[in-house]
């Protein structure tokens, strides 16, 4: 089940949108590992912004998370846990206990 939530939070006399995002089990077992517009996170922008021009990248030089939907780069919150699913994800192996099947977790995106 998708949950998706509008908030509308007043902040310096403009209204911020936070959208959050679920990563969902069925995600996590039909996307693809290092695929950037086929993974996980992948598959559940797809289905939110409802376009398949999306990408989730990590950038080399600061592990810094880069989601993108089109040309326009999404700002995440808790990079952190978004580096980590992406790390787990990409290295889980059903043959390996170090690296086990990521959880599914909720992706807060800020407009």
């Amino acid at each position: 089940m998708i949950w998706l939530i509008w908030l509308t939070k007043k902040t310096k006399g403009k209204n911020k949108m936070i959208r959050l995002i679920d990563i969902t089990d069925d995600d996590i077992k039909n996307g693809v590992q290092g695929e950037c517009n086929e993974c996980a996170i992948a598959l559940a922008l797809k289905r939110e912004y409802k376009t398949n021009d999306v990408k989730v990248l990590v950038h080399d030089d600061t592990s810094t998370p880069i989601l993108m939907v089109g040309k326009n780069e999404l700002k995440i919150k808790y990079e952190n846990d978004v580096l980590d699913f992406i790390d787990c994800y990409d290295n889980m192996s059903t043959e390996d206990d170090y690296f086990k099947t990521p959880e599914p977790f909720t992706l807060q995106i800020n407009e």
